[in-house]
C-alpha cells in the first residue's frame, strides 16, 4: 500500500506548480515598458520617421501630456491644445493623438493611433502602420 508523505499527490503538485508559473507570467495591461500615462513634464520629438527621417519638422516643438488627457503642443508662441489617449483600439496597446483645431502639417502627422513599442518615464517609442500602403511611420518623445 501507498501512502502520501505531505497529502499532496503529484496532479496536485503540477497544478500548484502550474499556479504559480502563471502568476508570475501573468499579463501586464500597461503599457510596455511603464504606466499607460506619459510621465508628467515637458517632451520633444527627437526622432520621427515616415518615408524618411523627418525629425527636422519637429525642431522647436514641446509636448505636454496631462493626466487628464489633454494635450499641449508649443512652438515658440504658438500653441495649439489636444487630447491623448491609450487604450484606443480593442485589438493592440495604442497610443492615440488628435488636436482641437487646424494645426501645422508636422502635427497633424501625429494624429493618429501609435501602436506602444515602448513607454517609460523619459522616452516612448510609438510605430504606425498605414492601411493604404503598409508604411510604418515611427515617433521617439524624448522627456526634457
Amino acid at each position: 500500500m501507498h501512502t502520501q508523505r505531505f497529502g499532496l499527490n503529484t496532479g496536485t503538485i503540477f497544478l500548484l506548480f502550474g499556479f504559480l508559473f502563471l502568476a508570475a507570467c501573468g499579463k501586464d495591461n500597461s503599457a510596455p515598458g511603464g504606466s499607460n500615462a506619459p510621465a508628467a513634464g515637458t517632451w520633444k520629438i527627437t526622432y520621427f520617421f515616415d518615408k524618411q527621417d523627418e525629425s527636422s519638422n519637429y525642431t522647436g516643438y514641446t509636448f505636454e501630456f496631462n493626466s487628464d488627457g489633454s494635450l499641449v503642443a508649443q512652438n515658440g508662441s504658438q500653441v495649439w491644445n489636444g487630447t491623448w489617449s491609450t487604450n484606443c483600439d480593442d485589438s493592440a496597446n495604442k497610443f492615440c493623438i488628435f488636436f482641437n483645431s487646424s494645426v501645422p502639417s508636422a502635427l497633424g502627422e501625429l494624429e493618429e493611433d501609435w501602436r506602444i513599442i515602448k513607454m517609460e518615464s523619459a522616452f516612448m517609442h510609438f510605430e504606425h502602420t498605414s492601411g493604404g500602403n503598409g508604411d510604418t511611420d515611427i515617433v521617439h518623445f524624448t522627456k526634457q
